[in-house]
């Protein structure tokens, strides 16, 4: 099934390719398929292209129109303008001007011939300097670089990609280090979660669920060790140029053409217009030819970009696919292009891996019990709420996406230990295998996570059934894994706790954590067990009252799904068990 484009795709839309036309790519990443390739479309947070083209015009201009420099520099502004295709006899009347003080239109259009330009205007040389001055003072990258802003939504989701196993190569271009600081930031502490990869000797560092390849070096390691790191950085046309055949290069440029050989590519903010990624990517071909057809496999270049393939994006199709391409040149176009932003496209990928995992292990504990052969209802309600947690991320995506992680990971905290966790702005994997292998990770599978799943879309096949809303809960222990709103007038939130079991429950007891009205649902009859009354006693819905009516005269409800799930016959008979008890 192929659906048609969205002008404006949202990462709902976005998982509808992944559901359809790009489903054999969705589980490709899910089982460590395929490898990112990371150019600066993904770095809006990091400094302008144009502005830093801005910072080397100013900073020529300026020393251009001194007497006690123009003779050294004033050369250097004319290559400038003529590379940005612009008369000198415009620009004259503005030589003793701010270069942000010219007429805009002029600025622009300097500006913006140079955007495409950008590896001639750090070629540019100065008598008797570097050959990275442009780069290393002019712009003064380093300050440029200085102060980054958080992480966004496209390197968060890079790092959950890695924690959940999902991704375990990345190819990047970029200089800065918003993926590491991801990566730290939702995994704080944690030694092995990524290698970089600057100096080709730290290939032969410790292994770590992923490495970081940053060939053309790292603004981060050239400020902090510039005389041992300057050197990697790599921008100007005779750097790109030459870097494939420079020894200093040679063992990156080798392991980096081995992640292009050995698996597929996804590029996500990478427009392939340095020539030596395109030499790259013919190398790999020559090692080892993509195969066309693909089906049933996925396509092994994945190009996302809302603009469409530019003509690089199809020089490296033709390279890659040589006589092949001209089978099928239509066929090939379609099945390379996501077109979506990568932020999009991250943010779906990140929702759907996570919703296949939970799908593992929520398969893998109904296995063998009655109600095993209608499993797929519960699987359907999975994506459904996978489904609506994506229709709010629209707007900011960066502030749904750590709102997310930090409501996911409380989530996890209190199933797991009936509190908050230890790092509330950290990402809870639920294992580091491919999707795969998930169900085999015995820890996960005691960690309850078949349990969790079940909840979870009981309470998405409620609330596909007009019975409740769910939605998300605050920050505060007493608020709630998750809320529930009945669908009936004057109905108020209701805080929700999903926990592994009695033990959970009462450490949310002990801390006070269950206001009047609150559900508690458990994985385990333990809780039921110990009531007073005796298991005999325990009504077949699983409620039970924790303590006699408060002022509001609502008791704190405790739902036993192991309960539900052993007395129901078919799943219906679950739901409507389950629907039940919640009383909503």
């Amino acid at each position: 099934m192929v659906l048609a484009l969205v002008m404006n795709p949202t990462v709902r839309d976005v998982l509808d390719r992944l559901d359809t036309d790009f489903s054999a790519v969705a589980a490709a990443v899910g089982n460590g398929e395929f490898a990112l390739w990371v150019g600066s479309g993904i770095s809006g947070r990091s400094p302008n292209l144009g502005g830093l083209i801005e910072r080397a015009l100013e900073f020529l201009r300026s020393a251009a129109v001194d007497p006690a420099t123009m003779a050294t520099y004033r050369p250097a502004f004319d290559e400038a303008i003529d590379l940005a295709e612009t008369d000198q006899a415009d620009v004259a009347p503005h030589l003793n001007t701010l270069l942000c003080n010219w007429p805009e239109q002029l600025r622009n259009a300097v500006v913006d011939r140079l955007w495409k330009k950008y590896s001639a205007l750090l070629d540019i040389r100065i008598q008797g300097k570097d050959e990275d001055f442009i780069l290393w003072e002019a712009i003064d990258i380093r300050d440029a670089f200085a102060a980054p802003a958080p992480p966004a939504a496209e390197h968060l989701c890079i790092a959950i990609l890695v924690l959940e196993g999902a991704i375990s190569d990345i190819a990047s271009a970029n200089w800065d280090g918003f993926i590491e600081a991801a990566v730290e930031q939702l995994g704080p502490g944690r030694e092995g979660n990524i290698q970089v990869v600057v100096d080709p000797d730290q290939l032969r560092d410790g292994a770590a669920k992923a490495r970081l390849l940053k060939f053309h070096g790292c603004i981060i390691h050239a400020t902090d060790q510039p005389n041992l790191y300057r050197k990697f950085l790599t921008g100007s046309t005779t750097q790109i140029n030459g870097w494939a055949g420079k020894p200093l290069f040679k063992p990156m440029v080798d392991r980096v053409t081995a992640v292009a050989t050995d698996k597929k590519a996804m590029l996500v903010g990478l427009s392939l217009q340095d020539v030596n990624l395109q030499i790259l990517f013919g190398n790999a071909r020559e090692a080892h030819p993509w195969p066309w057809p693909c089906a049933p496999s996925a396509q092994g270049h994945v190009f996302c970009n809302q603009k469409g393939l530019g003509p690089e994006h199809l020089t490296m199709l033709k390279s890659v696919y040589l006589n092949n391409y001209n089978t099928d040149i239509a066929g090939i176009k379609a099945s390379a292009l996501l077109q979506a932003w990568p932020e999009q496209v991250l943010l779906a990928l990140v929702l759907r891996i996570v919703t296949d995992k939970l799908n593992t292990f929520l398969l893998k504990h109904l296995e063998g019990s009655l109600l095993a052969p209608d499993v797929q209802s519960l699987s359907l309600a999975l994506r459904n709420l996978r489904n609506a947690a994506a229709e709010h991320a629209t707007g900011d995506r960066t502030a749904f996406t750590y709102s997310a992680i930090a409501s996911w990971t409380k989530l996890l905290a209190i199933f797991r230990s009936g509190g908050l966790p230890l790092h509330p702005a950290s990402y809870s994997a639920i294992n580091d295998n491919v999707v795969a292998l998930a169900a085999n990770d015995q820890n996960a599978v005691a960690a309850g996570f078949g349990t969790l799943a079940t909840m979870l879309s009981l309470l998405q096949s409620g609330a596909d059934n007009k019975r409740w809303t769910i939605g998300s809960a605050g920050a505060q222990l007493a608020e709630g894994a998750l809320t529930g709103l009945g669908e009936y007038p004057g109905a108020q939130a209701t805080p929700i706790f999903l926990v592994r079991g009695a033990a959970e429950a009462i450490e949310l007891q002990k801390a006070g954590s269950f206001s009047d009205g609150a559900i508690v649902i458990h994985g385990d009859d333990l809780w039921t067990m110990m009531q007073p009354a005796g298991p005999a006693a325990a009504p077949t819905s699983g409620r039970t009252r924790k303590r006699a009516p408060g002022r509001t005269g609502k008791i704190t409800r405790h739902v036993c799904l192991k309960r539900l799930i052993e007395n129901s016959d078919t799943m219906a008979d679950l739901h409507d068990r389950f629907a039940k008890a919640m009383a909503l």
